[in-house]
C-alpha cells in the first residue's frame, strides 16, 4: 500500500467522523437533471435517460446525491423499512421463479429499487471528494483529489434559469468538459465532481454530448446535510480499479447475478448491458 494511498484512505476515515461530529447545515439546495445519450448496441436505437440528483451546499462543504436511492438507503437503516426491503426482494425472486420477470424490474415497479447508487461528499477545506458508489450490491468508498480539475475560463456567456453565466471547459479524467458558471452564485460548486469555478455551475456537459447536468431549481434552505449512511459494509478502494471493476459487472451482469444468487437466477445473457454509453470517467481505460 503506497503512502499516498494510505493518506487518502485515513482522509475519508476523517471526513466520516468529522460528518458524524459537525453535520454542518445547508444554505443552498440545487436539482440537477443528469441527461445521459447512447444507443442500443443490439438496435442502434438512441436512448436518453434521465435522472434526478440534488446538491446540497454548506460552508466549506457540499454533498450530492440521488433522492430516489437516499429514500431507500433511509428504509435500509430503520428496522420496519429494512423488513419491507428484505420482503420485497424475497418476492420478486418467487415472482421469478413463476414467471422469468427480472428481480430487478419487478423492484422498480414498486418503487423500490435504487436508482442512481453514486453519492459524493466535496470538503473543500481538505481538497477531498469522498465517493461512495456500489457494483452488484457491493458498497464502495474512495478519495478524489479536487485539485485534479484545472478550468480555463471564456468569454462566452448565456442564460440559465434567469442567471447569466459563464463558459469555462477542462478535461477532467478523460472527458473534455463544458460548463456555465453563475458569477452571481458565489458558491464555487456544481454537479457531480464538478467545481472550482468562481460561481455556481449551472450547467455541464461532455464534449459529445453523451453526458449533461442541468440545473432545474434552486432553492434557499437551512438543514443539515443529508447522510450518507455511512456503515462497516463499505469496501475501501481506488478510483481506476473500481471503475474496471465495475464496467466488467455491466457488461457481464447475467453472470455476476448467477453467482450472486447461487445459480438459483440464471439470464443466460439477456440481463447483459447492450448501451454503447461509458462512465463520466473514462480514463480507467488508458
Amino acid at each position: 500500500m503506497s503512502r499516498a494511498f494510505l493518506i487518502s484512505v485515513l482522509t475519508v476515515f476523517s471526513l466520516a467522523l468529522a460528518w458524524a461530529d459537525e453535520k454542518p447545515n445547508a444554505n443552498l439546495k440545487v436539482q440537477y437533471d443528469k441527461i445521459s445519450n447512447y444507443h442500443n448496441t443490439e438496435t442502434g436505437e438512441p436512448i436518453q435517460s434521465v435522472n434526478k440528483f440534488i446538491l446540497q451546499v454548506a460552508p466549506s462543504m457540499s454533498y450530492f446525491y440521488d433522492p430516489q436511492t437516499y429514500y431507500i438507503d433511509s428504509l435500509e437503516h430503520d428496522p420496519n423499512g429494512k423488513a419491507l426491503l428484505r420482503q420485497i426482494e424475497e418476492d420478486s425472486y418467487k415472482e421469478y421463479m413463476r414467471t422469468k420477470t427480472d428481480p430487478f424490474e419487478y423492484r422498480k415497479k414498486l418503487g423500490m429499487l435504487r436508482n442512481q447508487r453514486y453519492k459524493c461528499l466535496k470538503d473543500f477545506n481538505e481538497g477531498v471528494i469522498t465517493v461512495w458508489d456500489s457494483d452488484m450490491g457491493d458498497k464502495y468508498r474512495y478519495p478524489v483529489e479536487i485539485g485534479d480539475l484545472q478550468w480555463d475560463l471564456t468569454d462566452s456567456v448565456k442564460t440559465v434559469l434567469g442567471y447569466e453565466c459563464q463558459l469555462a471547459t477542462a478535461v477532467y479524467h478523460g472527458r473534455r468538459w463544458y460548463v456555465w458558471f453563475a458569477p452571481e452564485i458565489a458558491v464555487q460548486d456544481g454537479p457531480w465532481q464538478l467545481c472550482g469555478l468562481p460561481g455556481l455551475i449551472m450547467e455541464a456537459a461532455a464534449d459529445d454530448d453523451s453526458y449533461r447536468f442541468v440545473a432545474t431549481v434552486l432553492q434557499s434552505c437551512d438543514e443539515p446535510l443529508k447522510d450518507p449512511y455511512e456503515d462497516d459494509r463499505y469496501f475501501i478502494t481506488k478510483r481506476i480499479p473500481f471503475l474496471k471493476m465495475k464496467d466488467y459487472s455491466q457488461r457481464n451482469r447475467s453472470a455476476k447475478i448467477s453467482a450472486m444468487t447461487g445459480g438459483k437466477v440464471n439470464l443466460k445473457g439477456g440481463a447483459d448491458y447492450k448501451g454503447t454509453d461509458d462512465f463520466l470517467e473514462t480514463d480507467y481505460h488508458e
